[in-house]
């Protein structure tokens, strides 16, 4: 079991050829109230942006960090990194969780400039604990002028784990940093968010990641149908998988683990699939996929 209280590889690509007859394109305004049915919840569920490991090359540890275990803080300053990434003492961890770009970053805000002027607004924010997720997470706020939402940390949103064969080297050590230490380098994590469990089965496949996602998505849908607000719109950051696994739970479409898969290696960095609730038939619709 791998303890996420504190892979490196996913399904990397970046073109994405989607088959499926329900995904439709969006419209500027489209995800504006004024244009919308009346939903209750709305998810917009995205992928991180680009990984340094995936621009830079295997050796891009070596590259930026010099291959040390224990780099210096000037280290972190190399253009290919992200702004104001963490510091941590065991540098090397990075490798089994590789951050996204400083482009990727630049790209995230302008994805969250994207979003509010098609109309979105975001009340929560989940994130996966990789490190691509999150920074991903915080520029998309900071893009949406959305920075006071607090990110809330969820082991249940990494994508599944015969997909990070290298996280079973680490043992018991986990390769994502704490809610704290994040909090510690200044970003706004939720302290209070009680996640679903902190614990992953390494021996996990894609049907299991399918059994544990179905926990997640009806644990939120249950916790934001008990707000008195109207709607809620709920930001989600994970990985290539979230999108198509979501959207096969919402739309409780037949799971089939092969086709997963060939989805899943086509998503591109910050592809989002947006999910309506309807708020009298509590039937999930697809509104609409952002490239």
């Amino acid at each position: 079991m791998l303890d996420f209280n504190s892979a490196p590889h996913s399904k990397d690509e970046k073109r994405y050829h989607r088959k499926r007859r329900f995904f439709k394109r969006y419209d500027r305004g489209v995800l504006s109230h004024r244009t919308q049915s009346n939903y209750d919840l709305r998810l917009i569920i995205l992928r991180h942006a680009e990984r340094v490991d995936q621009i830079l090359g295997q050796d891009w540890y070596e590259k930026v960090f010099g291959g040390v275990p224990s780099a210096p803080p000037q280290a972190y300053r190399h253009p290919a990194l992200p702004q104001k990434l963490p510091i941590r003492s065991n540098t090397l961890l990075y490798v089994f969780d590789p951050p996204i770009t400083r482009l990727g970053e630049q790209q995230s805000m302008a994805k969250g400039q994207q979003l509010s002027q098609v109309g979105a607004t975001v009340d929560y924010c989940y994130s996966s604990p990789a490190s691509r997720s999150i920074l991903t997470a915080n520029a998309i706020l900071k893009g949406m002028n959305r920075s006071n939402i607090p990110i809330r940390l969820e082991p249940y949103l990494f994508e599944p784990m015969n997909w990070n064969t290298g996280l079973v080297l680490l043992d018991r050590v986990s390769p994502f940093m704490s809610s704290g230490e994040w909090r510690k380098s200044g970003y706004n994590i939720d302290p209070r968010y009680h996640r679903i469990n902190n614990y992953l089965n390494t021996s996990e496949n894609e049907n299991g990641y399918y059994m544990r996602t179905r926990n997640l998505f009806d644990a939120i849908e249950h916790r934001h149908s008990q707000t008195r607000k109207q709607r809620s719109t709920i930001l989600i950051v994970g990985h290539a998988s979230s999108t198509e696994i979501f959207t096969t739970i919402a739309l409780r479409l037949p799971f089939d683990s092969n086709e997963f898969v060939h989805q899943s290696d086509r998503v591109p960095y910050l592809h989002t699939a947006v999910l309506e609730r309807d708020a009298y038939t509590h039937t999930w619709y697809l509104r609409s996929v952002l490239m």
